[in-house]
C-alpha cells in the first residue's frame, strides 16, 4: 500500500490530511516535527529489498512513496535543516512536497537540495490535494 509521511506543526490540518489520505486507501503516518518522526521511525536495510523502508518502534514497517511537510511558519532554520536531512536519507526516488506562505522563499530555497517536487502554497483545498496525492502514488481507487 502507497504510503505518505506527513509533518507539519498544525495538528487540524495534519489529523485531517492524514484522515483523508487512509479513508482513500493510502497509509499515512503523520508527525509534529522532523525530529519526531526521526524518533518513531528507525531505519531497516534488508540487503535482499532495494529499497530502505521505514520501521515503525510498534513493529509495523512502513515505505514512504511521498513526504509532505507544512513549513508554513516555520521561523527555525534548524527544523528546516532536520527536513532536509530526514527527506536525503530516504531512497532518492521518494518526492517532498512542502506546504507553504508565500513568505518562505528561503526554505524553499534550502530543501531544493533534499528531493523537493512540488511546492503548494497556502491557500489549499484539502479535496484537491488528497486528489494529487492519489494520483502521484497511485494509491486507492483514482476513478
Amino acid at each position: 500500500m502507497p504510503g505518505v509521511l506527513i509533518i507539519s506543526g498544525d495538528w487540524q490540518s495534519r489529523a485531517l490530511l492524514r484522515a483523508q489520505l487512509i479513508e482513500e486507501g493510502c497509509d499515512a503516518r503523520a508527525f509534529v516535527s522532523p525530529d519526531q518522526a526521526r524518533a518513531a521511525l528507525g531505519r531497516v536495510e534488508d540487503s535482499k529489498v532495494e529499497t530502505q523502508k521505514l520501521k515503525v518502534k510498534r513493529g509495523s514497517t512502513f515505505s514512504p512513496d511521498l513526504v509532505i511537510a507544512d513549513i508554513s511558519g516555520v521561523s527555525d532554520r534548524g527544523e528546516i535543516g532536520q527536513l532536509a536531512s530526514l527527506v536525503r536519507s530516504l531512497p532518492a526516488d521518494v518526492p517532498l512536497w512542502i506546504i507553504a506562505s508565500r513568505e518562505e522563499q528561503e526554505w524553499i530555497e534550502l530543501l531544493k537540495e533534499a528531493h523537493l517536487e512540488n511546492v503548494l502554497f497556502r491557500p489549499i483545498d484539502g479535496g484537491e490535494l488528497v486528489r494529487r496525492i492519489k494520483s502521484r502514488i497511485h494509491c486507492g481507487d483514482l476513478g
